[in-house]
């Protein structure tokens, strides 16, 4: 008999077929490397393209702070335009790439979802590739907007200090309190649209119809779209709260282990909170199509 808990349905399909959780820690983690790399090699080749003249080299050896601040403003000067353009090329670029990368890999996880659902014979919709790469140029858009609202949030408050004179802490817990109603108002939209994803695959929807359908669902359903984000939310809070306490720990110990393994360590709890918050990430859709499908796992009486 079928499980009546979406929760412990997921859990069990994840232990079950840990495939699907590794193909989405494979294309996540892929598109992170070649970020990192794309950034690194960013700033060496911006590194690489500063002036230094000998004027620079002998004040920078002076090692007295106001000749070496004096030498680095006249390395970056003129440069900053030519950082910015390269910079905003580069997040685009990236965009675009997670886009398309997102769409792909989304694709092949939901696939198997729901063949895990409706058997080898479920032939998901063709037309979902495309719904899906509408529906990461919104999570995109909106975690731009995101920061956008983010940085506001600081203008605002800093805004309000500058004006009024209110006391430092009162404008810091303004924007506390901001950058808190902002990152809840990502979080809700970008839950909202990974859902859609279920929708888009499952059916023959296009992006909106599939924004549609995932509102349609909360409304008419409410706690049971709501009940992936708190469960998964939670072990995900600890897992935070776990990884802080190893980080610490270990940071606690450096002058035990020496510096080459406390990085190591340090780059070892940082990879495995990554791989589980994946991991969790793919329960949190897996609940959610059991959510979407419960009356299937419920065996008539």
């Amino acid at each position: 008999m079928a499980s009546l808990s979406p929760t412990a349905e997921g859990f069990r399909i994840l232990l079950r077929r840990p495939i699907i959780p590794l193909a989405e820690i494979a294309w996540r983690w892929t598109f992170a490397a070649a970020a990192w790399f794309l950034a690194a090699m960013f700033l060496l080749e911006y590194a690489d393209t500063l002036p230094v003249k000998a004027l620079d080299r002998l004040l920078l050896a002076s090692q007295q702070p106001l000749l070496v601040g004096h030498a680095i403003q006249r390395i970056f000067e003129g440069s900053a335009f030519r950082f910015t353009k390269a910079g905003i090329l580069l997040a685009l670029a990236l965009v675009l790439g997670w886009i398309v990368l997102a769409s792909l890999g989304r694709t092949l996880t939901l696939r198997s979802l729901i063949e895990e659902f409706d058997g080898p014979e479920a032939t998901p919709s063709q037309a979902g590739m495309a719904s899906l790469l509408g529906l990461n140029f919104f999570r995109a858009a909106v975690a731009l907007a995101a920061a956008a609202a983010g940085i506001g949030s600081l203008l605002a408050a800093s805004s309000l200090w500058a004006s009024t004179q209110v006391s430092v802490g009162d404008a810091a817990r303004l924007w506390f309190a901001l950058l808190l109603i902002t990152a809840m108002a990502w979080s809700v939209l970008n839950w909202f649209l990974s859902t859609s994803a279920i929708f888009a695959v499952n059916g023959s929807e296009g992006a909106f119809q599939a924004i549609a359908s995932a509102v349609h669902f909360s409304v008419e359903r409410p706690g049971a779209f709501a009940a992936p984000g708190t469960w998964f939310g939670l072990i995900h809070f600890g897992a935070f709260l776990f990884a802080c306490g190893a980080g610490f720990t270990v940071l606690g110990a450096a002058g035990v282990i020496g510096a080459r393994p406390l990085l190591f360590l340090e780059l070892l709890i940082v990879l495995v909170y990554s791989a589980v918050v994946d991991f969790l990430y793919i329960g949190r859709l897996l609940q959610a199509r059991c959510q979407t499908s419960l009356p299937r796992l419920i065996p008539a009486n």
